[in-house]
């Protein structure tokens, strides 16, 4: 399946959740444990960002690469959506 089709069978199934701890359920299920844990980190990163700690420093810190912080940094800069109102 295509990356098109693919997110809007992610989407459409999971706006169909309709509290926290049925969402949550369905993302363990979903889900592999080192994947929540990197969305997880990518949201860190995101706040980190915002918090206007270092790349470096948020590297260190999560014990991941420069690289993965920079393309969080390149979502916050030219991302299409304002996904800093949902980093709160």
């Amino acid at each position: 399946m295509k990356l098109p089709e693919s997110l809007k069978l992610v989407t459409d199934t999971l706006w169909r959740i309709q509290d926290q701890e049925e969402f949550s359920g369905v993302l363990e299920e979903l889900l592999t444990p080192g994947e929540i844990t990197d969305i997880a980190d990518r949201i860190t990163i995101l706040r980190m960002l915002q918090d206007w700690k270092s790349q470096r420093e948020i590297a260190e810190t999560l014990g991941i690469s420069v690289t993965t912080v920079s393309r969080g940094n390149r979502v916050l800069q030219y991302g299409k959506w304002n996904i800093m109102k949902h980093l709160n």
